[in-house]
């Protein structure tokens, strides 16, 4: 393969492993450290208000510069820093369901790797990583023994049950998912 080729298929996997499922490659194939890359741009996923799954950039953005903030309160404790996104603060509510949010995928990614553990215990840590991930992040094929060219056939009944959940809650969003089985949402007394 040529090199514009291979600048090609990668720009065409870095875009299209956001949702779309598209492969124009067997990226199973490439060399580990552009499988990692991949691997990354699952768990990042999509923009801000765009269907597709992973952490988005913004809450990703957003933890980046708490992170940046926190550093800086550790070397000059009494200074001020406000968390600024375009121009814009960002207020301490909107930070920490960002930190929730996170922290609830982070749970569920740990969670959906070991459940595909107990249930598939014929998986590597790539499939079971990579197929957690792809399927939180509603990208489509993911690495390994999942990847582009292969079926997700190999998988039991309670892997697929599993796989489906997973899928459902990486589309419909984590805390969307949480407050649509919340008792208070279903209560007319409202």
């Amino acid at each position: 393969m040529g090199f514009l080729e291979t600048i090609r298929h990668s720009m065409f996997q870095a875009i299209s492993i956001s949702s779309t499922g598209y492969s124009s490659a067997d990226f199973a194939a490439w060399p580990l450290f552009s499988q990692f890359v991949l691997l990354l741009l699952m768990i990042i996923g999509a923009t801000a208000g765009s269907t597709g799954g992973g952490l988005k950039v913004l809450r990703i953005r957003i933890a980046f510069e708490l992170s940046k903030r926190e550093i800086l309160k550790i070397i000059q404790p009494r200074k001020v820093v406000a968390i600024r996104f375009n121009d814009e603060v960002i207020d301490e509510k909107r930070i920490w369901t960002v930190l929730g949010m996170l922290s609830s995928w982070t749970v569920l990614v740990t969670a959906s790797i070991l459940a595909f553990s107990l249930l598939e215990p014929s998986l590597n840590m790539t499939d079971v990583l990579s197929v957690s991930l792809s399927l939180l992040g509603n990208t489509g094929p993911a690495l390994g023994a999942f990847g582009p060219t292969a079926t997700w056939a190999a998988l039991g009944e309670p892997s697929l049950i599993v796989a489906s959940l997973l899928m459902w809650l990486g589309r419909l969003e984590l805390l969307t998912v949480l407050v649509l089985l919340h008792p208070k949402t279903w209560r007319s007394d409202t």
